[in-house]
């Protein structure tokens, strides 16, 4: 991609940067589950991990390649790049070399993959407001804390100081207004809440509360993300999924109720993202000029109910 020029060539790839400040989110499970499953639905798929110190979607692969080795079954794999830390003593030529190697890897992918998934660290930077900006769908997970909910609005007992758009929002519209500018294109915010308890508590309920209000005026929508289960991290050491046939692996004893129960929630949270997943004989860029009307009209529709409240 040719970031400093004013007309930049339109790429075909769909990016999904998956981002948020606070750490513990889930940002690197959302970004395995969401690769794993377009994957599945036959999609040409590129991850970046840019999270060059846990690199945790990085360490997923490796399993996964080295599962793939001996699976009784065929195993997807997508184009993956990890991303170095400059390891320089002076910053500036740190940011410039992870700059130069992110510019490399997304014009790698940028017209060969139907979609890209960007995994990014809790932590605000250069390259990390760069991915937002190149961000067609962002997905940001959200624990059901305030302490989460403190990164958007200020979270605080002062009323007058209550609302305020916090730091990562302000990332988020800084981001949005770049992208505007760049080649008029939308972001499609999304806000996952992660590990929502199953019996509902006053606390979850003002959460809820807040995150719809907050919605409506940062213009995201929210969705439903995963549970808190074991078998999400069970399987992070063999590189597989709740998607994946682990009943196969499992003797075939059939999956639990919880195995189950975690495979309909990804589904469900694929399907709630309203990518631009092509249908079979429609052209991805076709289905993506389809996603960016449909999506350009919900947040038209979003901002006239806004005027009219």
């Amino acid at each position: 991609m040719h970031f400093d020029d004013d007309q930049p060539e339109l790429r075909s790839a769909h990016v999904i940067v998956v981002g948020n400040e606070k750490g513990g989110a889930g940002k690197s499970t959302l970004s395995i589950h969401l690769s794993v499953a377009l994957l599945k639905a036959g999609r040409r798929v590129a991850t970046i991990d840019l999270d060059t110190r846990q690199r945790t979607l990085t360490r997923f692969f490796e399993n996964r390649r080295s599962w793939a080795k001996s699976a009784s079954w065929p195993i997807e794999l997508p184009f993956h790049c990890a991303l170095e830390r400059g390891e320089s003593g002076d910053v500036r030529q740190n940011e410039a070399t992870e700059f130069a190697l992110f510019a490399d890897a997304i014009g790698a992918v940028e017209h060969d993959y139907e979609f890209v998934v960007i995994d990014t660290p809790a932590s605000d930077s250069y390259l990390m407001r760069l991915a937002h900006s190149l961000a067609d769908t962002l997905v940001s997970p959200l624990n059901d804390s305030f302490i989460d909910v403190d990164v958007f609005s200020r979270v605080t007992h002062d009323r007058s100081r209550r609302g305020a758009v916090a730091h990562y929002a302000d990332l988020v519209l800084e981001a949005r207004r770049k992208r505007r500018l760049v080649d008029n294109g939308v972001i499609d915010w999304v806000m996952t809440r992660n590990r929502i308890a199953s019996l509902a508590s006053n606390n979850a309920k003002q959460i809820a509360i807040s995150i719809a209000r907050l919605g409506a005026e940062l213009k995201f929508r929210v969705v439903d993300g995963l549970h808190d289960r074991v078998i999400f991290r069970e399987l992070f050491p063999i590189g597989l999924t709740a998607l994946d046939p682990i009943e196969e692996a499992a003797d075939n004893r059939g999956l639990t109720a919880s195995q189950q129960a975690a495979r309909r929630e990804i589904e469900s949270l694929v399907e709630n993202l309203r990518l631009p997943i092509a249908a079979p004989g429609l052209p991805h860029l076709e289905s993506r000029r389809l996603w960016h009307a449909q999506i350009s009209q919900l947040y038209r529709q979003m901002a006239e109910s806004r005027s009219d409240a």
